[in-house]
């Protein structure tokens, strides 16, 4: 079976994981504060704050800004639903703003009319949350002049994007804050896990008091990351390279065989040359874009026949069960949500299993035709 994502993992995490047990510490401890050290470095940033996920990353950052009753959160729809969620339980408003079908990111252009009309509207927005989808950087340059002019905050949510880099900087450490995840389908994991990084003294501050109980001087939470965990990010965090190199290498390869087929668009950042040129792409999910006459969903359960992993891309969020926001609201990122498919994509995966899952989808997709001779033809052939 070729599954969609697998942890790079070798005897080094199980040597790391049994130190800890020896050690008889498993709690948050040394392990944790030298992981957060090795993650500020890492990314260029001043704090680093490891948690248990990346929603309780996204959980802590909310509170911290003081997020409330009647406040808006400003949200891409085509992400996956944490920080709405988040929103919805503080008794915020996620606002939701559309994605672009060419990287899936929110779309930038969109942004004033929505700040305008949810404060037309008596919204007190708070705060804006750019993701860099599956690790691809969103144009945060647009959105921090945008914030700047509406006096908001930007979290970054870069849960995907460890590695990723705009002319240079670490995604997540251009807003106020940025989050990671760790989870075994990011670029590097500790299991379950996140991280928030940031350079502002008093924020982190902040968070640090909201992930251990408030510190007993206020309402807090325990979002404590484990020495176990944190053993095992900073092996992971050592193969970084070697991971973005490996994953790198597969893209490459689905990229040659899938980029110009027909029912089938890349992500242009795979073909874009100004995408290459400044940016350092950490891709954590390989989303490709079916044509809207293929069904994805048989398109999933036929590469699970071939034994190939597939999955959606991600939900839109303005269209689950809790929000039920009308389909035209966003529109591209309705469109994301039915015809979008992630492929395997694992650091441990060859060359070969990446060129099967190709070959498999196009096979799906346009069908080889096999025509059999007439019989009479056939006789003829036999005779001659």
């Amino acid at each position: 079976m070729i599954s969609l994502a697998k942890p790079f993992f070798d005897e080094k995490e199980k040597e790391a994981v049994s130190r800890v047990l020896d050690s008889g510490w498993i709690m948050q401890g040394k392990q944790v504060s030298d992981f957060e050290t090795s993650i500020a470095k890492q990314c260029g940033s001043k704090y680093c704050i490891a948690v248990t996920s990346g929603t309780a990353a996204l959980h802590i950052c909310f509170m911290a800004l003081g997020i409330r009753q009647g406040d808006g959160i400003i949200i891409p729809s085509f992400a996956w639903p944490s920080a709405a969620n988040i929103a919805h339980l503080l008794g915020a408003k996620p606002i939701f703003v559309d994605s672009k079908t060419s990287d899936y990111n929110l779309n930038v252009d969109l942004l004033e009319n929505i700040i305008q009309q949810s404060k037309s509207e008596g919204i007190r927005v708070k705060a804006i949350l750019p993701v860099h989808q599956f690790g691809a950087p969103c144009d945060i340059s647009k959105v921090l002049e945008i914030a700047t002019n509406y006096n908001l905050k930007v979290i970054e949510d870069s849960a995907c994007a460890l590695g990723t880099k705009i002319n240079g900087r670490q995604a997540g450490t251009f807003g106020l804050a940025g989050i990671f995840s760790f989870h075994p389908r990011k670029i590097i994991t500790t299991g379950e896990g996140g991280a928030i990084i940031t350079d502002s003294t008093e924020f982190a501050e902040k968070c640090r008091a909201l992930r251990n109980h408030g510190n007993l001087k206020s309402a807090g939470l325990n979002y404590r990351m484990t020495d176990i965990q944190a053993a095992i990010g900073l092996v992971q965090l050592s193969k970084l390279k070697t991971i973005l190199s490996k994953r790198k290498y597969i893209i490459e390869t689905y990229s040659e065989i899938l980029d110009g087929q027909d029912s089938i668009t890349l992500p242009e950042y795979l073909s874009n040359s100004e995408h290459s040129e400044n940016f350092e792409i950490a891709i954590q999910t390989l989303m490709v874009l079916l044509d809207k006459e293929i069904d994805r969903d048989n398109i999933i359960s036929g590469m699970a026949e071939s034994r190939i992993e597939t999955n959606i891309g991600s939900p839109a969020a303005h269209q689950l069960p809790l929000f039920a926001i009308p389909s035209d609201t966003c529109p591209a990122a309705t469109v994301l949500q039915k015809q979008g498919l992630a492929l395997p994509l694992y650091a441990a995966m060859t060359k070969e299993e990446a060129r099967k899952v190709a070959e498999t989808l196009m096979d799906l997709i346009t069908p080889k035709i096999y025509q059999e001779p007439q019989t009479a033809e056939l006789e003829t052939c036999l005779v001659e």
